[in-house]
């Protein structure tokens, strides 16, 4: 296995500090996630932490798709648990904080995001805290991170999120995450999809309301669709809302 060297701390947040890092021996920069736990937790609690992390990294490391952050090294039973992978040199929600993009800009960017995505479903992992922080720029492409809040719907692991325990993030979790998100289903992606949607068209975070009246008229019932609070109400498919925003982009 590959060694490191750390160079500069990146992030230090929730559940994981992110340090710059580079391979011994080479010239060639990652970045190294580690489990940090959260302050005053338990023991119990930090037991079910470190099930989280490694959840994480079990589920990206399966997840084979350029659109999927990719796991290069990994050592989880260290202490702390950690892993690599590529270094990205923004995130969405850094685009977000700049200058508003073009609307040619928004779709490709979307797109790249939902095939990401539809191919997790396809494997039966739902991501459960899509947000534009977990969606980072690698080597011009865009990828999904962060699964550390994702359900694997094949796997018959432990249940480690409690009911009423609220998991994701308030701007883009969509309703029945706030009761039970082990109950959730590929439209609980759905209605973050349509919230960071939202927030491309906006570029305003649509918290603590979505905004839907500042976007295009022609697409404001399909985003109303998606962020029904009923999931049922809501496209049932990346691939369904796909298609059904594409048909309100030509309408």
């Amino acid at each position: 296995m590959a060694k490191f060297k750390r160079i500069t701390l990146l992030d230090s947040g929730g559940q994981g500090k992110v340090w710059k890092a580079k391979i011994i021996g080479t010239d060639h920069l990652v970045a190294l996630k580690y489990l940090s736990f959260e302050p005053g937790s338990s023991r119990d609690e930090r037991s079910k932490q470190k099930a989280r992390f490694v959840r994480e990294v079990k589920n990206q490391s399966i997840l084979n798709h350029s659109g999927i952050m990719p796991v290069m090294a990994c050592a989880t039973h260290s202490s702390p648990p950690w892993y690599a992978m590529p270094l990205a040199d923004r995130s969405l929600q850094n685009i977000l904080d700049g200058p508003q993009q073009s609307f040619n800009w928004i779709t490709s960017v979307m797109n790249e995001v939902m095939d990401a995505v539809q191919y997790s479903h396809e494997q039966g992992v739902i991501h459960r805290d899509l947000k534009p922080n977990n969606i980072l720029s690698v080597e011009g492409r865009w990828v999904v991170s962060d699964f550390g809040f994702c359900r694997n719907l094949n796997s018959q692991s432990a249940v480690i999120t409690e009911k009423e325990r609220f998991m994701g993030s308030y701007a883009y979790a969509a309703p029945e995450q706030y009761d039970d998100a082990h109950q959730a289903t590929p439209a609980a992606d759905i209605f973050s999809l349509t919230k960071i949607l939202i927030h491309c068209l906006t570029w305003q975070i649509p918290y603590p309301y979505a905004r839907i009246d500042q976007t295009p008229e022609r697409l404001q019932d399909f985003l109303k669709s998606g962020l029904a609070d009923d999931p049922t109400h809501r496209p049932q498919s990346v691939s369904e809302f796909r298609s059904e925003l594409n048909k309100n982009l030509n309408a």
